[in-house]
């Protein structure tokens, strides 16, 4: 089944230059118009064939066109606003030294990377949603087999089952003890591992076992090596996002070495600050002006009390901040219980006024937390922050809490656009959460900032049911 995957990724690939000339011919008709200059049959050839060529390097450089069954859409869109910005800078230097403005003006290139960000933007999501129907059919898949215990077997053949999209279909596990296996099919031991390569066909094995295992890790790998069968190797999650590790080679030995986060440097800090200031001018221009005074209408209409609720969070190294946001509960209700504990907002919680329960669901109580961005206390996107009594029992139960602190908190965030927004549940929720949150900052790059942003814009669109 693989060749059909990477069958995908060509067919991904060569789409885009049908798209490219169509680009073309929309910005052309849409300009011819206007414009009374005749262009060469020369300059048209010219302006095509630099334009595949800047779009080849510019896909290769932003690696647009890898597989990507395991990413949301707004990661795509993230790249593809990456390409086309660099496509737009080489094709500009093409233009200038094939001395094309002669006969195209800036109007005319300009209408050409709009229509063919748009076009872009559609295929992509076209081919995307085939690709899924052919896999959520069962029709394209690859298989592997798992070699763990039973708890991880069941949690990833229930996370595969889940979203058949990503095109994996797992014949079962491998492990000493055959006790607890229920979703997964239990195959044997990791011994049994070349009688079932004889008899199944396979397209990789994946590997969860604990570092102590590393005798069997290394037999399973030389076996899959021989038969050249691709292997992935899951570490402990946990482990690798409570701290940044970067692994190099000194000869043939691989070494782990810790390496400074992605926002100690100054550089991006800059470009993380410009990017919350603009955001936020541009939102309270565009959007704070108009919908504010109704928002504040309603809930001086609805209810008694103050407009705004100012809570104590946790920002910055643990200093304390006042995070702001549209009141949607009764006035003077208690956030703790008798014994101290946070109270968390629960789906038919009497606290909560009617109009707060729409100000929840479409998240719109949040805004005013903008002017803590403003300020420099918040940045728009970042590990969100929680009261500080839930902060306080988390700390008791969740690995590497603390560590989210040593970034500004976000209105949005890595954790809240994979699936925990909202209440948690239990303590297997708040951990995950804290886990997205540690991987947002030491992955950090502006591209994956505007990921999260657009990926919070379709979430805020479709619903969450986990938020109250």
């Amino acid at each position: 089944m693989k060749g059909i995957f990477n069958r995908y990724l060509i067919t991904k690939a060569v789409l885009d230059f049908p798209v490219l000339i169509i680009a073309y011919i929309i910005s052309y008709l849409l300009n011819l118009a206007t414009s009374n200059i005749v262009i060469p049959v020369s300059a048209h050839a010219i302006f095509l064939t630099t334009s595949v060529i800047s779009w080849y390097l510019s896909t290769r450089i932003s690696k647009l066109n890898t597989d990507r069954r395991f990413n949301k859409y707004a990661e795509e869109i993230a790249f593809i606003t990456y390409t086309v910005f660099l496509f737009l800078v080489i094709e500009a230097s093409n233009i200038f030294f094939f001395k094309l403005f002669l006969y195209y003006n800036t109007v005319f290139y300009l209408s050409y990377i709009l229509a063919l960000y748009i076009l872009i933007l559609i295929v992509k999501y076209i081919v995307r949603k085939y690709l899924h129907a052919f896999t959520n059919k069962g029709k394209i898949f690859e298989r592997i087999l798992l070699i763990s215990d039973a708890p991880y077997a069941n949690h990833f053949h229930e996370v595969i089952s889940k979203h058949a999209f990503y095109g994996f279909q797992c014949i079962g596990a491998l492990h000493e003890s055959s006790e607890g296996f229920e979703g997964c099919p239990y195959l044997g031991q990791p011994t049994d591992l070349t009688k079932i390569l004889d008899t199944q066909p396979l397209d990789e094995v994946v590997i969860a076992l604990p570092k102590e295992k590393e005798k069997d890790i290394n037999e399973i790998i030389m076996i899959c090596n021989y038969r050249n069968l691709k292997v992935r190797i899951i570490p402990d999650f946990l482990h690798f996002t409570s701290s940044p590790l970067l692994i190099e080679n000194i000869g043939l030995i691989p070494v782990l070495s810790q390496q400074s986060l992605p926002l100690e440097e100054w550089a991006n800090q800059l470009l993380k600050r410009a990017f919350d200031l603009i955001f936020s001018l541009i939102f309270f221009i565009a959007i704070a002006s108009w919908l504010f005074p109704i928002v504040a209408i309603l809930i001086k209409l609805t209810s008694n009390g103050p407009i705004f609720y100012k809570q104590k969070r946790w920002g910055l190294n643990n200093t304390h901040i006042d995070v702001y946001k549209f009141r949607t509960m009764f006035y003077n209700v208690s956030t703790t219980s008798t014994d101290g504990k946070f109270l968390q907002t629960n789906e038919h919680d009497e606290r909560v006024t009617k109009l707060g329960r729409f100000l929840r669901k479409t998240s719109i109580d949040e805004l005013p937390q903008f002017y803590n961005v403003l300020k420099g206390e918040m940045s728009v996107v970042g590990p969100r922050p929680h009261s500080i009594p839930h902060s306080l029992e988390s700390l008791n139960y969740v690995s590497s809490y603390t560590l989210r602190h040593i970034i500004k908190p976000g209105i949005t965030g890595w954790a809240q656009v994979n699936g925990y927004r909202g209440i948690t549940k239990n303590h297997f929720d708040m951990q995950n959460r804290v886990n997205y949150d540690l991987y947002y900052i030491r992955k950090w790059n502006f591209w994956l900032d505007c990921q999260i942003v657009i990926q919070t814009i379709i979430n805020l669109i479709k619903g969450d049911d986990n938020v109250y």
